[in-house]
C-alpha cells in the first residue's frame, strides 16, 4: 500500500501509471495533488509554511534508507540531500526518475 501527498502524489501517480500491473502494490492513494505542479512550487501561500517540514520528513527517510541508494544510483548526491534546506534543494541533489533538470519533473 502507497499513500502520496502534494508532490508525492504526482510521483505516486506517474509511478503507478508506468509500472502497471506489474507494481507489487495492491492500494495506492494520492491526496492533494497539484494539477500544475510548476505553477503550485512558485504560488502556493502554504509553500514556505511547510517547505522545512516537508524537507526535514523528505530528509528523514533518506537517513533512515541510505543504504538502500549508497553507490547505486548514477548522479545520487547523498551529502548534498542529506544537507538540503529546501525541497528544491533536494531534489536537486537527486535524480528523480532519471531525469536532470528538475523543471522538467515539475512539467510532467
Amino acid at each position: 500500500m502507497a499513500v502520496g501527498w502534494e508532490y508525492g502524489a504526482n510521483m505516486l501517480t506517474k509511478y503507478l501509471a508506468e509500472a502497471g500491473e506489474n507494481t507489487p502494490l495492491i492500494a495506492a492513494m494520492c491526496i492533494d495533488n497539484p494539477f500544475d505542479l510548476e505553477e503550485a512550487t512558485r504560488s502556493s501561500p502554504y509553500h514556505m509554511a511547510i517547505e522545512q517540514k516537508l524537507t526535514g520528513g523528505l530528509i528523514d527517510i533518506l537517513r533512515s534508507n541510505k543504504e538502500l541508494f549508497q553507490g547505486k544510483a548514477k548522479g545520487f548526491d547523498m551529502e548534498k540531500a542529506l544537507l538540503a534546506k529546501f525541497i528544491h534543494d533536494f531534489e536537486k541533489a537527486i535524480y528523480i526518475y532519471g531525469i536532470l533538470a528538475q523543471e522538467t519533473w515539475l512539467r510532467m
